[in-house]
């Protein structure tokens, strides 16, 4: 994402307010409002946390965040990987974190659509590398790598019947 990207990640925040008060108008409240998005190198990632974790009903909403990039909730689809990714040889972060993921997904590619339907059958897997390398991260002071995609993954299998 380029300087674009920045207000979008902005905007989400400001997208899923919107959205929220549009349905409580209408008798819809949500339970819950999700905010993905990813760190990468965004200035107004910060602030889009802050602005969440701000945003009233509290508990309703709740960021949904990766770091360094979205790709790395794939990734662990395939590998458990705690190693922090930073920008390398030209690449952000992001493209060192899709460099790797090109090793079990050669085709994958930003923004793909066919790709839930790919990792569905290892998400279990997922969940599971994802609150470890969570848990890890915490431990050891940082954010890199880390997601927090296994929270709404696991609030949405809850969801079904």
């Amino acid at each position: 994402m380029g300087a674009d990207g920045a207000t979008r990640r902005a905007g989400v925040v400001d997208h899923a307010l919107q959205h929220y008060i549009e349905h409580k108008r209408q008798g819809d409240e949500f339970d819950k409002v999700f905010c993905v998005f990813d760190k990468d190198s965004h200035d107004t990632y910060e602030q889009a946390l802050t602005e969440v974790s701000e945003t009233r009903p509290v508990n309703t909403f709740k960021a949904i965040n990766s770091v360094p990039c979205f790709e790395y909730w794939p990734l662990l689809h395939f590998v458990f990987t705690t190693q922090p990714f930073a920008a390398a040889g030209g690449k952000s972060a992001c493209a060192c974190v899709i460099d790797e993921l090109h090793k079990y997904m050669p085709a994958y590619t930003k923004g793909d659509h066919g790709i839930f339907k790919e990792l569905m059958p290892r998400t279990e897997q997922a969940v599971t590398r994802s609150k470890n390398a969570l848990q890890q991260a915490r431990n050891n002071g940082t954010d890199n790598p880390s997601t927090l995609m296994h929270e709404l993954v696991e609030y949405l299998q809850k969801l079904k019947p």
